[in-house]
């Protein structure tokens, strides 16, 4: 293909000069060497330059092999590095001669007799042109010549990624694409990323006529590095039976094809051509061979422990790679490391050797009945090993804190010794066992004692933040607790623990009035998948929890939306908790009904303890609302036994307090609201965060509508990270409240705590207009037609949309307005619009 000149310019920029020159003067003198690996489009620049001097009227002569060099002509020569050395020496006295004009093509390797003189002499007046792999931006520019359109940047960078920036494989990828439909220029934004990229048959037939064409040690070397071969001279020598010393030379010679990017890596579109050429038994002979070095060697192997599970290898030293792929996997990627242990077994290996570690694997990928299945064959089985004896215990232990089984969990770490007896501390505190705790910690071994892991002061801190927080001491329970959850950060999906410290750092913290420390916690723990799959549900859910009671409901649903079914039982209990809330707080009675049953089973297979206060607190308030008050009390009773042995610390018992003063205001029972009112009143005095939910249950028991005290209250629920509780409180005064100014004021209070509006400067008082919420245009609309007696039906028609949409209005104005139900809403629309009806 020949590119005129201009043409020319723009795709060899450093080579602009060569062109203006001919342009210039094409009879006058003018020599210039090229160098670059195969593919960088040597050939078309030396063809580019041909045109122009053709189009000039000039004689071109392209010197092929060993032959005489014309005079008073053009000498173009491709691939120099080929050519003798009498044939190089001669060229460079051409070269030498004041009217030479010459240009010359090499690669960078081999560097034959005669070749660097030859490129000294032709480079006397300009540096050499040297061509060598795209950037982005020059592949951007490549498809866009290509398609002849605007190339998408996902387009762009899937053929940077394929091609390793080779000019050749670049236009070779980008015209896959077009050629297979995976790309139309007429329509480059619809272009979506494919799971592989492929070319015709024949051009992969003409791709494979040029590997095979390659010299032997290259194309050996080739299918090494393909299969996963570092670029390491002892791996290459013993996997390809040669000298290592003597591969630099065959290493650079490969680099020189442009096979290779500029780092020495195989580009991966000639990575996939040269497996699908390659012969099967020879393939999985190689990777046999190569994974057995790497094991002996000492180094990675989960790369070539994974082609051996795709290739279904068998044998025992196979079996031997895959388990310690396995082991490597369980860092990064515990699901995974099931696969590979699952491989380990069906090669041939004895399962009893990778037992325990496939329980770990199972319990951090997220499967924790398989885990409990591998843990008790571990530890039925005769004499296992002190190590995996430990591994199992410590997977029965944290699978059974998940099922509801605290104390169990206590006991098996308990019978471990040494540090992991600090494990016990957060399951005893669980069930309200705080003798036996601060014994544990008394009794444990020093820190100094301790492994040089990441878990073991995680632990130790783990433990000492929990105690602190039944002490009263927030301010040392929120340090030990961030502190645990940062050590495990690093550690992400490697680390198994029956209590994740992100979880309970997060739960203490939204307690306390931290939500920014919680929810910054939540975030980076998901983030780094801290305690794998068994932790992952609970992390979530607790994220949804703390935007649930925020009054971002959105989230909450999505969480809830995200996280897997089946859960373990104390996720079941958590999600069931969340949904009812959410439920409860957009007025969805059916939806609230079937959480409540859905938690109610849940709380069945998982007896409460500690952590669980608050989800039980939110069931109660349900089962208050859908008329069945007592239908949790042996589940209080448990968690108010459990809070008397701890000695009612503030931090655990006033959440639970606040729910049921909710449930009870639910359910009419005013002397059971005044007792919990009281309660929460001498909790406040132990604990000043405790004072902002006694103030509120003040204003709840007594009706309270003053507009200072109620933004007092309402401000700090907010503070306390219970954002739509204050939104509420604020609400349901304007409601009670008959001075119009004074239910403006409050109105707009609950709008600002419930996020609907900016918080707005404090209102005149000479005004005599109600404040009316911010309710959208068609809420208003909505509203309007509600007050006139129109049915769902009736305002769909008026306002052509669906009875459906209605009921999503309706939905959202009963959050911003704060009602519970339909008559509660007529009131607030009556008391807020009447006016300008």
């Amino acid at each position: 293909m020949s590119q005129s000149p201009a043409g020319a310019e723009e795709v060899f920029p450093t080579a602009a000069w060569i062109f203006r020159q001919i342009a210039a003067s094409p009879g006058g003198p003018m020599t210039a060497a090229v160098v670059g690996p195969g593919g960088t489009g040597k050939s078309v620049l030396l063809k580019a330059v041909a045109a122009a001097y053709e189009k000039a009227g000039a004689g071109v002569t392209r010197v092929a092999g060993d032959a005489a060099l014309p005079d008073d002509t053009v000498l173009l020569v491709d691939d120099a590095h080929r050519l003798g050395a009498a044939t190089l020496e001669a060229l460079r006295k051409r070269a030498k001669e004041d009217s030479a004009r010459m240009l010359v093509t090499y690669r960078p390797w081999p560097r034959p007799d005669g070749l660097s003189a030859l490129g000294a002499q032709l480079s006397r007046h300009h540096s050499p042109v040297v061509l060598g792999h795209l950037d982005k931006e020059e592949v951007a520019t490549l498809v866009a010549r290509r398609g002849n359109c605007q190339a998408p940047d996902t387009l762009v960078a899937l053929v940077l990624e394929q091609s390793g920036g080779s000019p050749m494989f670049a236009g070779l990828v980008t015209q896959g694409l077009l050629d297979t439909g995976r790309f139309d220029p007429r329509y480059p934004d619809r272009f979506r990323r494919p799971n592989r990229v492929s070319v015709s048959p024949g051009l992969a037939e003409r791709l494979r006529y040029l590997l095979e064409a390659l010299d032997p040690p290259i194309h050996d070397l080739l299918e090494a590095l393909a299969l996963g071969a570092p670029l390491d001279a002892d791996v290459l020598g013993a996997l390809l039976g040669t000298d290592p010393a003597g591969l630099t030379d065959t290493v650079e010679a490969a680099r020189a094809t442009g096979l290779l990017t500029e780092t020495g890596d195989l580009i991966v579109f000639v990575r996939n051509l040269v497996l699908r050429a390659m012969p099967v038994l020879r393939a999985r002979h190689m990777q046999r061979r190569l994974a057995e070095i790497q094991l002996g060697n000492g180094g990675p192997v989960l790369a070539a422990g994974r082609r051996l599970a795709d290739a279904h290898a068998t044998g025992a030293r196979a079996s031997e790679v895959l388990a310690a792929a396995a082991d490597e996997a369980m860092r990064t990627s515990p699901l995974l490391a099931t696969e590979l242990f699952d491989a380990a077994v069906r090669a041939g290996g004895t399962a009893r050797t990778v037992t325990a570690r496939r329980a770990q694997a199972a319990a951090l990928a997220g499967d924790p009945a398989q885990a409990l299945r591998f843990a008790d064959e571990t530890l039925t089985a005769e004499n296992p090993t002190p190590e995996d004896r430990r591994r199992a215990v410590s997977v029965t232990a944290a699978v059974l804190a998940h099922r509801g089984f605290a104390e169990r969990t206590a006991e098996l770490y308990q019978g471990l010794g040494d540090t992991d007896v600090l494990h016990a501390v957060p399951a005893l505190l669980a069930t309200g066992e705080v003798d036996r705790a601060r014994a544990v910690v008394a009794a444990a071994p020093p820190s100094e004692d301790d492994a040089p892991t990441l878990t073991a002061p995680a632990v130790r801190l783990l433990a000492t933040g929990l105690l602190a927080t039944v002490d009263g001491d927030v301010p040392t329970a929120l340090s030990c607790l961030t502190r645990a959850a940062g050590l495990l950060e690093p550690a992400g999906e490697s680390v198994l623990l029956p209590y994740s410290p992100a979880e309970l750092l997060a739960l203490v913290a939204a307690q306390c009035g931290e939500v920014a420390l919680a929810d910054a916690t939540l975030g980076q723990a998901v983030a780094a998948k801290v305690g794998g799959g068994l932790a992952h549900a609970g992390l979530l859910l607790l994220h949804g929890w703390i935007a649930m009671t925020r009054g971002t409901f959105d989230t909450a649903r999505e969480v809830l939306d995200r996280v897997r079914e089946p859960l373990e039982p104390a996720d079941e209990v958590l999600a069931a908790a969340l949904t009812a809330a959410v439920a409860r707080r957009t007025d969805d009675a059916t939806t609230l009904a079937a959480a409540f049953t859905r938690g109610r089973t849940a709380l069945i297979r998982h007896p409460v303890h500690l952590y669980l206060l608050r989800p039980l607190g939110e069931l109660t308030i349900a089962a208050a609302v859908l008329g069945e008050p007592d239908a949790l009390a042996p589940h209080l009773a448990r968690a108010h036994d459990i809070l008397t042995r701890l000695g009612d610390p503030p931090l655990w018992s006033a959440p639970l307090h606040w729910s049921e003063l909710h449930a009870a205001l639910a359910a009419g029972d005013d002397a059971r609201a005044d007792e919990h009112a009281t309660v929460l009143k001498a909790l406040a005095e132990r604990v000043p965060h405790v004072r902002s939910l006694a103030g509120a249950a003040d204003c709840l028991r007594t009706g309270e509508t003053d507009p200072a005290v109620i933004r007092a209250a309402a401000t700090g629920l907010r503070f306390a990270g219970l954002d739509w509780d204050g939104s509420r409180l604020a609400a349901e005064a304007a409601a009670r409240t008959d001075d119009r100014k004074a239910a403006g004021d409050l109105m707009a209070l609950a709008r600002t705590l419930s996020g609907t509006a900016e918080p707005s400067p404090v209102t005149d008082t000479t005004q005599d207009e109600p404040v009316v919420p911010m309710l959208s245009e068609r809420e208003l609309e909505v509203g309007r037609l509600i007050l006139a007696g129109l049915t769902h039906k009736q305002i769909g028609a008026r306002l052509f949309i669906s009875a459906k949409t209605v009921e999503h209005h309706v939905a959202r104005m009963k959050t911003r307005l704060g009602a519970d139900g339909r008559n509660e809403l007529f009131g607030r629309l009556r008391r807020l619009l009447e006016p300008q009806l």
